[in-house]
């Protein structure tokens, strides 16, 4: 493949996004993104890729080798399907790794929330999707559309399922410090995780690797929130907070749903396929470092 030769696609910049656009900026690809703010736009510039607006986003996917939709769905359903979707029917898939006049991969990132609740059990990309959640519905609705739309054409799709993404300035550790972390604690309640960094090297593994797919996006070790929050805590050298019992604990009904759900998420299938493999295959790996990247900036 001729990176140099070859242009991205972004829809949607934020946590996860962001970083996929510096990693393929560093290995030759030209990256367009989707602005649909001004302070997108600048945050994009600086980066130096280069900002497309949302009614010159259909002639840019017409013109792209590649494109990656992070952006999340909202009751309407999945905002870039609106906007690239007439100009998704004229596409062409590539014949070959080489051609660049057609797309070579089409990546929507959702979201492990399709599967609802697995009573904790193992979780595979053909497990059944159990969701009753809100945020569930519209993923699994979002995953649908597009399957639909690039069907007719045979073009290149491949859907991520992400577990619960944390990183550098989103993790435990900055719960805790900001006062917002809880250990509640509830009989058999496990979810998978994922750093963003292994995000990003599985979505760079699954562009260079280009088939129609469906990969769970997930560490090895699912886990509890309490266990996530106690290991934080012990890198901090402070007091964890104190255990609550779901049964008792007050919470939204946001939160509430999160602790009715329970599954363990299973990354095989990226693995075997792409030979990929996480460099933080539990929370401890990822959050020490983290803790540890945190430390040498601020003795830098």
């Amino acid at each position: 493949m001729q990176a140099h030769e070859r242009r991205l696609l972004l829809f949607g910049f934020g946590y996860s996004g962001e970083r996929f656009c510096r990693r393929q900026q560093a290995a030759g690809w030209q990256v367009q993104v989707v602005v649909r703010s001004e302070e997108t736009r600048e945050r994009v510039e600086a980066l130096g890729a280069m900002p497309i607006e949302l009614n010159n986003a259909a002639m840019a996917v017409s013109q792209a080798n590649a494109l990656l939709v992070v952006a999340p769905p909202t009751e309407a359903g999945c905002p870039a399907l609106e906007v690239l979707g007439p100009a998704l029917q004229a596409l062409t898939p590539a014949v070959s790794e080489r051609d660049r006049q057609g797309m070579s991969w089409i990546g929507y990132a959702s979201s492990t929330a399709v599967y609802g609740d697995q009573q904790g059990h193992w979780t595979t990309e053909d497990s059944p999707l159990n969701t009753a959640s809100p945020t569930g519905m519209r993923r699994l609705n979002a995953e649908n559309a597009w399957m639909a739309a690039c069907r007719p054409t045979s073009l290149p799709l491949v859907i991520f399922r992400l577990a619960g993404i944390y990183g550098p300035g989103r993790s435990a550790l900055d719960r805790i410090r900001a006062g917002r972390a809880r250990r509640i604690e509830k009989n058999n309640h496990v979810l998978s995780r994922i750093h963003v960094d292994d995000i990003v090297s599985l979505l760079d593994a699954s562009l260079q690797h280009p088939n129609h797919s469906i990969y769970n996006v997930c560490d090895d070790e699912p886990a509890s929130t309490s266990d996530v929050v106690t290991y934080a805590a012990g890198l901090l050298g402070v007091e964890p907070p104190a255990p609550e019992p779901f049964e008792s604990a007050v919470m939204s009904n946001a939160a509430e749903r999160y602790f009715l759900e329970s599954r363990r998420i299973s990354n095989a299938r990226a693995r075997s396929t792409l030979g990929w493999q996480p460099r933080y295959p539990s929370y401890r790996e990822g959050l020490k470092a983290i803790f540890k990247g945190e430390a040498a900036q601020q003795s830098a």
